[in-house]
């Protein structure tokens, strides 16, 4: 699966009251139209290259969730103890557009927050959710009690997002950091310049990262969603890329937990969670297929 030459993307915003969300437009006027939202603390710029695979067979709109890249939306991260907030502006979006057939595709945070909005929608057509976060029900119960603050600062995500480096001289000093991270070397090439290119937010003194490490943190730690609820619910075709590694986000458990709510699932070896940036093509090639190109 190759990109489209003749679709490139463009910027949008979209005004929701007390801010704007903004992404990026591949437009494609009569495909089906595919929404799509990334993962915690990135943007929609990571996913450039995936995209631009699928830009022949829809028209695609690719949201800066609350908090990240270039969305304008309020994100105070003390007030944030669940998903359902990014549900809500992915639910706002849809209403503003008013189309039908939506195809909601969405990676790790993005995939869950994709099927809560999917819930008690009738203008959805399919899920395609890449290495949703399917954390075991009795750690979403247990994260919407009076214990869980208590508990979060435990879990290694939510440190080291909160002690994450914000301020940087240069956009070239971040480039050269990040391009010595283990994190990067398996991604494909570009996909680290992708990523910054809205990930990163200038200043008067340099850059700062656009997803703030306390918002990220508190992303991170917001587990009191309903996925395994929304996914029983939705009355449409789900399907799930699952990583065949430690790193996955989809346990054995949840994987037959997915297929008995009637999901249909890709399990991939050679990639780890951050699949899309790895392997685009493959990924592309996951959200392409029936039931939604159908």
């Amino acid at each position: 699966m190759t990109a489209s030459p003749q679709i490139f993307p463009e910027r949008f915003t979209a005004p929701l009251g007390d801010g704007a969300l903004a992404g990026w437009r591949w437009k494609n006027a009569g495909k089906p139209p595919l929404l799509f939202c990334h993962a915690t603390g990135f943007c929609a710029s990571a996913y450039k290259q995936m995209l631009a695979m699928l830009s022949d067979g829809f028209d695609i709109y690719a949201l800066d969730m609350r908090g990240h890249g270039r969305t304008t939306l309020p994100s105070d991260p003390g007030r944030l103890r669940s998903w359902r907030i990014y549900a809500k502006d992915i639910g706002a979006f849809l209403d503003s557009e008013r189309r039908e057939g939506w195809v909601l595709a969405g990676h790790s945070m993005g995939g869950v927050t994709a099927a809560m909005a999917a819930r008690s929608r009738n203008d959805v057509a399919c899920l395609k959710l890449i290495e949703p976060v399917a954390m075991p029900r009795r750690l979403t119960l247990l994260a919407a009690t009076p214990i869980w603050p208590l508990l979060r600062g435990r879990m290694s995500l939510v440190s080291k997002a909160a002690g994450r480096r914000a301020i940087w001289s240069a956009r070239s000093e971040v480039v050269a950091s990040y391009g010595r991270k283990g994190l990067f070397k398996s991604w494909s090439a570009g996909a680290l310049s992708d990523y910054l290119e809205d990930g990163l937010t200038e200043t008067d003194d340099g850059v700062r990262l656009s997803c703030a490490p306390r918002w990220e943190a508190a992303t991170f730690a917001a587990q009191a969603n309903d996925f395994w609820g929304a996914v029983k619910d939705v009355a449409v075709p789900v399907e799930v890329y699952v990583a065949d590694s430690l790193t996955s986000t989809v346990s054995l458990a949840a994987r037959e937990k997915l297929r008995r709510f009637g999901a249909q699932l890709r399990v991939a070896a050679g990639v780890s969670h951050l699949a899309p940036m790895e392997k685009p093509a493959e990924v592309a090639d996951f959200v392409a297929q029936a039931p939604c190109s159908s």
